[in-house]
């Protein structure tokens, strides 16, 4: 097959016929170009010399061209992205001609590499990983034993000391986990930087086969200090009733009764998809008469608290049986809760998100103030004990309010608002750099808006009855975020620019912008109307650049009453009205008949930056800012 290539230099010409197999082109091109046989090429995201690249093209006529008539570098270090399953791509730093060849599974060129070039088997990535390690990744068992006939450490781990038996137990690799085992004698119960063991990993990966053989090898319970729950205990919680079963004989009695405690709470309807309510009585059942026949009774150490009504735990079996003699539903559910706050404790955050999921379920149900409840609960737990939120955290409670309104035409709970104002704004100001700042940002917009439709709307749907005092209290907490002067990380715009912009980031179709609502009540907490972004933009020069007209004369309006200048200049040296798209003639016209006739000062401060006088020396700082911002 002749060579094609519309390659115009030497450069893709030689990287062209490797990647293509072309042998007798590569050869011809190397004899004259000596110099390359070494040289890094760059092709997409990887970087390889031509041998590398020939051993992840499983080029083995390539391979063995280049160590038969050149002297390539046998360990050069390259960069290769490598696909991996679900169309996932991962790059790999630091890899080796070796390394690369065993991680593409051709075994030829590893053996031709080893056995002519001499490469060093114990390669390490910039990850540590591996060539025995790569080879027990693609579960090829006769390539690991060889490598390991030829001087393979098999018992270097990857950074976090993440050892090659936990690879293959997470990975389902029976055959290898069998041979690290029983052929090579690996510590069974090694810990990674989280503590989690082979046993562990196994579990993760739901294999049955392989944490029941890992048992009977020895493996031992232990307790990992990531989730602080053992092996026994995370399969219990997902409810894996087969990888819980095999532990029988393999662990403590209490560590059994508690393992079908935590089964029972799995089913208890705290955790998505799962539900079985007559499972979770089953096992919580068998776990009292498990505890009456070892002589194991609880110890209760925890004191009731108000979200379970100031009730405690089940300690008999009776008790038990007399909780779901009525509204068995609801009451397995918070018995299952204290379950999982005794077995994991507060700061568990599989205990954080049974209760997440539970408010969740009352939401569903239109229990909203009793979602409110758990969820605030919750996030005291999280603020009690330093635990940061995710990033969604708290914008659910914006769904929930908006689905309460549009819905259900039910009351928005003011504490609630008042109760999440305060919450974000104290988050915004922990994480002042933090990179869901923006997006808590907008959280609390979004949060902010609904207050105020809940004030200024006529919608009937919206509206509802406010107390002065509730109302007085709204204002007071938002005057106090407006103090803070909050503004995005992007491009420094503050609440009052965010509600002016029909592109801000609303991630809820229910919450429009841009809103006058919410610019009358920012304005009426304290706002200041000729705020400055990044481009030197006020909010009036935001509000006339909106494509729509939706609410901007409205808006405007509210802008120019409380004050806002209309000569201010931003970036471009533009003026709001030089800002309007030239095809709103509407908003053209009407901020034409908001201008009226300018101050003096501001004309004066116009011309001075017209005619570029020299002032600085002769103002004020006060009234250098005033004249930049003309």
């Amino acid at each position: 097959m002749a060579f094609q290539s519309l390659a115009i230099d030497n450069d893709e010409l030689i990287h062209n016929a490797v990647c293509q197999g072309h042998v007798i082109s590569l050869e011809i091109y190397l004899n004259q170009n000596p110099n390359y046989i070494n040289k890094y090429f760059t092709y997409n995201r990887s970087k390889w010399t031509p041998l590398l690249a020939a051993c992840y093209y499983r080029h083995e006529h390539i391979v063995r061209m280049l160590l038969n008539r050149f002297k390539p570098d046998i360990e050069a270090k390259g960069t290769i992205v490598f696909d991996t399953y679900g169309n996932q791509r991962k790059i790999v730093k630091d890899v080796s001609p070796l390394w690369t060849a065993v991680a593409v599974n051709h075994f030829d060129i590893v053996q031709l590499l080893i056995e002519q070039g001499h490469a060093n088997i114990n390669h390490l990535t910039k990850t540590h990983s591996t060539t025995f390690r790569v080879a027990c990744y693609n579960n090829n068992l006769e390539m690991a034993k060889y490598l390991f006939e030829h001087g393979a450490n098999p018992y270097q781990a990857k950074i976090g000391n993440y050892t090659s038996l936990m690879l293959t137990a997470g990975r389902r690799n029976f055959i290898i986990v069998k041979y690290l085992v029983n052929e090579l004698q690996f510590n069974i119960n090694e810990q990674d930087k989280n503590g989690q063991t082979a046993l562990y990993y196994a579990i993760k990966s739901c294999s049955y086969e392989i944490v029941k053989f890992l048992l009977e090898n020895g493996a031992m319970n232990i307790r990992d200090k990531l989730r602080k729950v053992t092996p026994l205990m995370r399969a219990a919680l997902y409810g894996e009733i087969n990888l819980v079963e095999a532990f029988d004989g393999y662990c403590s009695d209490l560590e059994w009764i508690e393992a079908k405690e935590l089964l029972g709470a799995s089913f208890g309807g705290c955790i998505a998809h799962i539900e079985n309510l007559n499972k979770t009585i089953e096992y919580l059942t068998e776990a009292f008469q498990l505890r009456i026949q070892k002589n194991l009774p609880k110890i209760l150490s925890i004191e009731p608290i108000e979200i379970f009504n100031f009730c405690s735990e089940c300690e008999t079996l009776e008790q038990f049986n007399q909780l779901i003699c009525l509204n068995a539903r609801e009451n397995l559910h918070i018995e299952t809760i204290r379950i999982y706050q005794r077995l994991l404790g507060d700061l568990s955050k599989d205990y954080h998100h049974v209760l997440r999921y539970y408010g969740a379920t009352l939401a569903d149900d239109h229990r909203y103030n009793d979602c409110f409840r758990w969820w605030f609960y919750e996030i005291d737990l999280k603020k009690k004990y330093n635990i940061s939120f995710k990033k969604g955290h708290l914008r659910s409670f914006i769904d929930i309010f908006i689905e309460m309104k549009e819905n259900n035409q039910m009351d928005i709970p003011i504490t609630s608002l008042m109760q999440l104002l305060k919450i974000i704004d104290n988050e915004l100001q922990l994480n002042f750099k933090n990179e869901n700042f923006d997006y808590n940002l907008h959280t609390l917009l979004y949060t902010i808006t609904i207050i105020a439709q809940i004030i200024f709307s006529s919608n009937e749907k919206i509206i509802q009855e406010i107390s002065i005092n509730d109302c007085q209290e709204l204002f007071k907490l938002i005057r106090l975020i407006i103090r803070h002067e909050y503004r995005t990380i992007k491009d420094k715009s503050s609440l009052l620019h965010l509600c002016s912009n029909s592109l801000t980031d609303s991630l809820i179709d229910e919450i429009n912008y841009p809103c006058w609502m919410t610019v009358r009540l920012l304005i009426n907490c304290g706002a200041n109307v000729d705020v400055l972004d990044s481009n030197k933009n006020t909010p009036l020069h935001i509000i006339v650049q909106n494509v729509s007209i939706f609410n901007v004369i409205i808006i405007m309006d509210i802008l120019c009453n409380f004050g806002a200048h209309l000569d201010y200049v931003n970036n471009k040296g533009q003026t709001p009205i030089e800002s309007i798209p030239s095809f709103q003639n509407e908003i053209i016209q009407h901020f034409k008949e908001k201008m009226g006739v300018r101050q003096l000062k501001c004309i004066c401060a116009h011309l001075i930056q017209k005619e570029c006088f020299l002032y600085r020396k002769f103002l004020s700082t006060s009234l250098i800012n005033f004249v930049q911002k003309h």
